[in-house]
């Protein structure tokens, strides 16, 4: 059983090699990296650290980059049913422990999708919001207008393994079955929502993912400007159209896979 660890580069090639994050973890995992602009400095970092990278394919959105780096995983690199795949964000700061004990759980609870308990400060006393229920059109419009999100999930009162509608997907685990099954992220999604929607498909499955308070990551998360008229409001607001329709069954998903 191997882990193969999914990571999208959208100019992330500083933080990348400053972090030197995915390096180690390459020691002991299968690291991919998607990168989706021209970064010639993060390929040779790449390749001076023996991590595998798909250097093609420019501008696709997150959920199609991560179904990319799938097909690779399983065409190149041998991944089975049986192994793990994990969306990896590369503003995330993750021990090779962490993930190994995490995946040990998995196998033990028979779970094929798990997140994790996400903090902001090293000191892990400042939680990042990565758990919430499925959300609904009033939800989306309350969180818009900034007058409270009721879809959080308070992580403080979880004290161990528990099941959760959705988790951010800076950083997701699939069981590589699970994720063949799903075939991927809905690429009908650019950015936004797509990790809501997978384990909403999930959950349809029967597979809800489980969330882990003892497998703690470090996330630098710099949330892009959702200003009205600008792209990321407009992928925003697209996305949650989209989320909605496919929940109430009138969009099914679009997958490479």
């Amino acid at each position: 059983m191997s882990v193969f660890i999914s990571v999208v580069s959208h100019g992330h090639g500083s933080l990348i090699k400053e972090l030197a994050c995915l390096e180690q973890l390459a020691e002991h995992f299968v690291v991919v990296v998607k990168v989706n602009k021209e970064e010639p400095k993060l390929v040779s970092y790449l390749e001076q650290h023996g991590i595998h990278y798909i250097d093609s394919e420019y501008g696709l959105g997150f959920g199609h980059n991560n179904n990319v780096v799938f097909r690779y995983c399983q065409a190149k690199l041998g991944m089975t049913e049986d192994d793990f795949f994990c969306v990896f964000n590369p503003d995330l700061v993750a021990e090779s422990e962490v993930i190994s004990q995490l995946i040990d759980e998995m196998k033990l609870d028979g779970c094929e999708l798990a997140g994790v308990n996400l903090f902001k400060d090293r000191a892990w006393t400042i939680p990042d919001n990565s758990i919430r229920h499925f959300p609904t059109l009033l939800e989306f419009i309350k969180s818009f207008l900034g007058v409270g999100n009721s879809t959080q999930i308070d992580k403080d009162k979880i004290t161990k393994s528990t099941t959760v509608d959705w988790a951010a997907g800076s950083f997701l685990a699939f069981q590589s079955s699970l994720y063949s099954r799903l075939k991927g992220f809905d690429e009908g999604y650019f950015m936004y929502c797509e990790d809501i929607d997978i384990c909403f498909r999930s959950k349809q499955l029967g597979a809800q993912l489980r969330f882990y308070p003892e497998a703690k990551m470090l996330h630098l998360a710099k949330h892009a400007n959702r200003k009205l008229f600008s792209k990321h409001f407009y992928w925003h607001v697209t996305s949650v159209i989209r989320f909605l329709l496919a929940k109430s069954g009138l969009v099914n998903s679009q997958s490479s896979i």
